[in-house]
């Protein structure tokens, strides 16, 4: 016990020695005269604070400090700051003139030189690295480097391959080596995309929460969905939505993203569709909606019904009510109906559609759907006899008919016959048409599918129904024709 004690006791009479030493040390010294210690104590402050001044004053016009600036507000255009973007164009033309204009000795900084290389990738001038590469003395980098950065932005893949591919991105300063690394990653893409993937991921890496990390997270899930990796496409896209769902760029990543979908099919079946929920959750209504209205769209045009159906049902509960994306999604979901045992419903829908709603594009998917609801609904009609409402009440469909009535039937049905012909019968049947006083010479014969536009082609393959559907028109419209006549 006292062995333990007298330790302590040691380091507590060290401690009050010390104590009485410091507070002697201060009763006893000399007091400076007050007024002089307060002057100069105020002097050399005031003269601290202008230094500061202007060490802040010459840092600000450094090149590097102002690519600083630059790369702040781009930070904010990655977010979502549209004011940000506008003042984008009018910084980037100060920069430049600050590069343009600053002393060739500055670029003896290695902060200035790699800033200069920063920028011109980030969006600014090459001029600004031309010049570099004619100063003397040389600036403080890699010649390699600066040519590497110039052939990029000029378009010189090879020389720029060539060049930059020695460079580790971990090894230059964050931002610089996340521009390089997504430079290399364009530059290899089509020959290594998994290295082009590696190098994209240490970009975001090396500089989160920039533009530089959006770039590189747009560009990473294009090329896993082009290398077919459709769970991290998935997660990838997961991540951009949430942190980047605002960005200034963020429309022209929708409009990609879906275009990478429909060329990996992923409107195929309701199991892949399912797959990107996760994804969709991440958009504002807006997008959700758009994006559902493709699938629809897509799934209907690929025989994907069930798929069509269900996007086209997800598409109205986002569209504003009465709205033309309403009446597209509309539309979409009557079109894959007709083909179900809720026939009637999806032709009434599709009777009462305003086609001057509906895009351009969409016209001929509306006439094909018609033409199938008319080729389905015929077949229908005769099978339950159905008969003409404005010619039979109720009275004479309870009275059988007499033998005149039914000879003077037959004999209509027959001219009826003979006047449209069907899409079976033979060339002699066709030659008698030409009995019928109707001017056809710039129709299409009946019963025979129209040449097909290319858009038509593309979209609407030349199938058994389509022909049907096809035929079935322009029957109908040959009808109107002689009518009018």
């Amino acid at each position: 016990m006292t062995a333990r004690i007298a330790p302590c006791l040691r380091d507590l009479l060290r401690l009050i020695l010390l104590a009485g030493v410091g507070l002697a040390t201060l009763l006893f010294a000399p007091a400076p005269a007050v007024g002089e210690s307060e002057a100069r104590i105020a002097a050399r402050e005031a003269t601290r604070e202008a230094q500061i001044a202007q060490e802040r004053r010459e840092e600000a016009r450094q090149p590097y400090a102002m690519l600083r600036t630059l790369q702040s507000l781009q930070e904010r255009i990655a977010h979502g700051d549209i004011r940000a973007h506008e003042g984008q164009r009018a910084l980037i033309t100060r920069v430049a003139e600050t590069f343009l204009r600053a002393d060739p000795a500055e670029f003896a900084d290695k902060r200035n030189a790699n800033a200069a290389v920063s920028f011109v990738l980030g969006g600014g001038p090459p001029i600004v690295l031309e010049r570099m590469l004619a100063l003397d003395p040389a600036p403080a980098i890699d010649p390699d480097l600066l040519a590497g950065a110039l052939a990029y932005v000029h378009g010189r893949e090879e020389d720029a391959r060539e060049r930059l591919a020695g460079f580790d991105p971990q090894a230059l300063p964050g931002y610089l080596g996340a521009q390089i690394a997504i430079a290399r990653s364009a530059l290899i893409v089509r020959e290594d995309p998994q290295e082009a993937v590696r190098l994209l991921s240490l970009a975001r890496l090396l500089a989160p929460g920039t533009l530089a990390e959006e770039a590189a997270l747009r560009r990473e899930i294009f090329v896993e969905g082009q290398r077919g990796e459709l769970e991290q496409l998935e997660f990838l896209a997961v991540q951009y939505l949430r942190r980047y769902r605002n960005s200034v760029y963020a429309g022209n990543f929708r409009q990609r993203f879906i275009s990478l979908l429909a060329t990996l099919d992923f409107a195929q079946s309701v199991e892949d569709f399912l797959r990107l929920e996760a994804v969709l959750a991440q958009m504002d209504g807006e997008g959700k909606r758009d994006l559902y209205l493709f699938f629809a769209r897509h799934a209907l045009l690929s025989g994907a019904l069930d798929l069509a159906r269900l996007a086209a049902e997800r598409a109205i509960g986002f569209s504003a009510g009465d709205s033309d994306e309403e009446e597209r999604a509309r539309f979409y979901f009557a079109a894959a109906q007709i083909v179900t045992p809720s026939y009637e419903p999806a032709v009434e829908i599709l009777l009462a559609l305003d086609p001057d709603r509906l895009p351009e594009a969409d016209l001929p998917v509306l006439e094909a759907a018609m033409a199938t609801a008319a080729a389905i609904g015929e077949p229908l009609r005769a099978a339950v006899g159905v008969e003409d409402e404005a010619e039979l009440d109720e009275a004479d469909r309870a009275d059988a008919p007499d033998a005149t009535d039914s000879e003077a039937q037959a004999e209509a049905e027959a001219e009826l016959e003979g006047d449209i012909p069907s899409a079976g019968e033979d060339a002699d049947a066709e030659a008698d048409a030409d009995d019928v006083e109707v001017d056809i010479a710039d129709a299409d014969a009946p019963g025979e599918t129209p040449p097909q536009t290319a858009l038509e082609a593309a979209l609407y393959p030349k199938t058994a129904i389509m022909q049907r559907a096809m035929a079935a028109l322009d029957e109908i419209d040959l009808l109107l024709e002689g009518q009018t006549r």
